[in-house]
């Protein structure tokens, strides 16, 4: 647990000051400001007609932070935990550190966690906080369970994804593109196809937990075949332990050459 802690912190420093959580901060406060102005036209009286402060950030927390945030920063993150020590040929100097790849493997995913939980949760829960001031006193504590089923679900996200673009920043060159097409053909397409298949992708059993009407969740919403939610969260979970132990397998095993 030493190492594992020594590697973590090492890898929370490095992704602490790199200009991608810099950008991924300011993105995160995209939202805000979004909430903010939807507060502003519900409470002045000129937003759409029966829109509330919680109808507000509902759209928000499903359009924005599970099908766009969620998707952008863990794949960035998640990527780049590997690939990011081949571009700057620094990799040799972790190996060659009495510590098993595993440990160093399970250190940055580790870091990655701590990064994007940052970034994601406050700014949803700000967001939520923001957008309740348009309604009346007491709302915010009644809609308060929701918020945190939502920041559940959206830290079983992080869990989820990361581990799986963590592999692919193991496995493949070029992760990123691995991981757009992955991201938008099979975690978005096939969930629009009817039946069985989208239950093979993660966006399926996120999208089951959260305590949102499927008009709101958008159109996949009325494409899907309900699952329930202690199902979901035991695959989520099992999926990201599989997933991890395969990418640190993977990272284990790989022999990585730096270009010259």
């Amino acid at each position: 647990m030493n190492q594992v802690n020594a590697v973590f912190r090492l890898s929370l420093a490095v992704l602490l000051k790199s200009r991608r959580t810099w950008v991924f901060g300011a993105i995160c406060f995209l939202p805000l400001l979004f909430s903010a102005g939807g507060t502003a036209l519900i409470a002045s009286g000129n937003g759409p007609s029966g829109l509330t402060g919680f109808g507000l950030t509902s759209f928000i927390i499903v359009n924005f932070y599970m099908y766009v945030l969620l998707a952008v920063i863990t794949l960035f993150y998640g990527t780049a935990l590997v690939s990011d020590e081949l571009d700057d040929k620094t990799i040799t100097y972790l190996f060659m550190r009495p510590v098993a790849k595993r440990t160093i493997y399970l250190g940055k995913y580790l870091a990655y966690l701590v990064c994007a939980t940052m970034l994601l949760l406050p700014s949803a829960t700000l967001c939520f906080l923001i957008a309740m001031a348009a309604d009346p006193a007491g709302e915010t504590s009644r809609h308060l369970p929701v918020l945190l089923q939502d920041l559940a679900v959206l830290s079983l996200g992080i869990l989820a994804y990361g581990a799986l673009y963590t592999l692919l920043g193991t496995v493949f060159k070029r992760p990123v593109f691995v991981g757009l097409g992955f991201s938008i053909v099979w975690e978005t397409l096939v969930t629009f196809i009817p039946g069985y298949l989208s239950k093979l992708t993660l966006k399926h059993y996120l999208l089951a937990l959260l305590p949102h009407p499927a008009g709101e969740r958008g159109i996949l919403g009325f494409f899907e075949s309900p699952t329930p939610a202690p199902l979901a969260v035991i695959v989520l979970l099992g999926a990201t332990a599989g997933l991890l132990a395969l990418g640190a397998w993977a990272f284990t095993n790989k022999e990585y050459v730096l270009e010259q």
